[in-house]
């Protein structure tokens, strides 16, 4: 903890934090004006009365904490996860706008899905996303802005013990991600900004555009003691994961989002297995091919592994949501041809990663999380990591709107790349649900020191995001 809060404590050290602060009170004076208009609005009274009618039903926060998870990690896009967040949100219809264009898809998606589960077992989800992303300062000859989409669809088919704590299930996940015409966000700040903590992740194009993210088989539950999964996995969707983090929902940067001081290899066949020793304490076990990669089966044959232990402590929960602290330690045997894949530069090396979150408030409403990661021998992308976070959900900025929250998070990442600085990147983020199941953020990124641009000080990055759930 001393580590972390000794790396933001530099922010303050440096001379040009006045203007910093300064553009981010800016961008959130713009963003307080637009809404109190909107809250002013004819539409703003229906919205009320339409929180009033559903306030029972939309009592918990989007996709918040564990009533969301079926364990082995607790990444709101897993696909063990995201299906049960799609559920979640769809009973939650407190928006700002009362009326969606969406209404009539939302509404025939669901009674088609819900008659296919009946008659079969087979649930599917599907999640889309678009960021909107623009920079202050560019690299010589690159894009200041960008767009982009991600789609995830997502299924599950239950085989085995069907509604019991032992129930065995097979999962995809299908994923596309594409630009239009610009350069996507992720790529944006790389190529634009010559950052590495990347504030647009995950929103850059694939080729191809969709590909088969997923597919394992799952058994077991929290109830049971005990859960396995086998296939196709993403190991960064499991390792040192929060409910409250991932780029589509909250923050958007690779460096508060990631564990990348950890050498995750890419989605790719490997096993892991979540045993719960009490209510507060469960130890997980993975292994993957470090030759893994989402475009294919890998090349699991060469015998190089990623090994992860990771113990997982409830430490001071206030509610039946509160989160894991987890310590994960982790051995990565390197790429066979050397070659980066992921959060593995390549070689052979180890690490660990420490990740404390707590409740802060009696009601769960207002989350605190620290994390702080080391890596030995060049092997991960970032060296070392430091993160702390904080997220209040509810926070009442429009009127009595429920499942809204606002974040806000400060980074630090020192890369292990040769002829590169340490990068800070404060963020904040705002997001509530403009209609019923279409969901909108506005984000604000201080990028300090990129780290592969030795003449730029600072720079921001503003970002516009959408996402619905079907």
């Amino acid at each position: 903890m001393l580590i972390v809060l000794d790396n933001l404590a530099a922010l303050y050290r440096n001379p040009l934090i006045l203007y910093r602060v300064g553009s981010l009170i800016t961008w959130f004076a713009l963003l307080g004006f637009m809404l109190a208009i909107v809250t002013a609005s004819p539409f703003r009274a229906g919205a009320e009365t339409l929180a009033t009618e559903t306030k029972a039903a939309d009592s918990k926060p989007v996709e918040k904490g564990a009533s969301t998870q079926s364990g082995v990690g607790e990444d709101p896009e897993d696909p063990s996860n995201l299906l049960p967040g799609i559920r979640e949100r769809r009973a939650q219809k407190d928006s700002l706008f009362r009326q969606s264009p969406l209404h009539g898809a939302h509404e025939a998606t669901g009674r088609w899905k819900q008659s296919l589960y009946e008659a079969t077992g087979l649930e599917l989800g599907f999640a889309y996303n678009q960021l909107f992303q623009a920079v202050s300062e560019t690299l010589p000859g690159a894009d200041s802005w960008g767009t982009a989409s991600t789609v995830d669809f997502i299924g599950t088919w239950e085989l085995l013990n069907r509604g019991k704590p032992t129930q065995g299930q097979l999962f995809f996940g299908v994923q596309g991600r594409w630009n239009w015409g610009t350069t996507g966000p992720e790529n944006l700040g790389t190529e634009a900004l010559g950052s590495l903590s990347r504030p647009g992740n995950t929103f850059a194009a694939y080729t191809p555009t969709f590909l088969l993210r997923n597919l394992y088989w799952q058994q077991g539950s929290e109830e049971a003691g005990w859960v396995y999964r086998v296939g196709k996995i993403t190991p960064d969707a499991i390792l040192s994961t929060s409910a409250h983090i991932a780029a589509p929902l909250t923050f958007t940067s690779t460096a508060g989002v990631g564990s990348f001081a950890n050498a995750l290899p890419d989605s790719g066949l490997g096993a892991v297995v979540d045993w719960y020793l009490s209510d507060r304490v469960k130890v997980l076990g993975l292994v993957s091919d470090s030759n893994a990669d989402r475009y294919n089966w890998g090349d699991i044959g060469k015998g190089d592994f990623y090994k992860a232990i990771e113990l997982g402590v409830k430490i001071f929960p206030r509610t039946e949501k509160a989160g894991w602290s987890k310590l994960t330690v982790w051995h990565n045997d390197g790429t066979s041809d050397g070659s980066a894949s992921n959060g593995n530069l390549g070689p052979d090396g180890w690490g660990f990663f420490l990740k404390f979150e707590q409740e802060l408030t009696a009601d769960g409403r207002l989350i605190g999380i620290a994390k702080y990661g080391r890596s030995y021998n060049n092997s991960a992308l970032y060296e070392s990591q430091a993160n702390l976070l904080f997220l209040y959900y509810d926070p009442d900025f429009i009127g009595h709107i429920q499942n809204d929250v606002v974040g806000i998070a400060f980074n630090y990442v020192e890369p292990s790349l040769a002829g590169t600085r340490g990068e800070y990147n404060p963020e904040i983020f705002y997001r509530f649900p403009l209609f019923p199941q279409v969901d909108m953020t506005l984000t604000y990124h201080s990028i300090i020191n990129p780290a592969l641009d030795p003449d730029n000080s600072h720079a921001s990055a503003y970002s516009l995001r959408f996402r619905s759930t079907f």
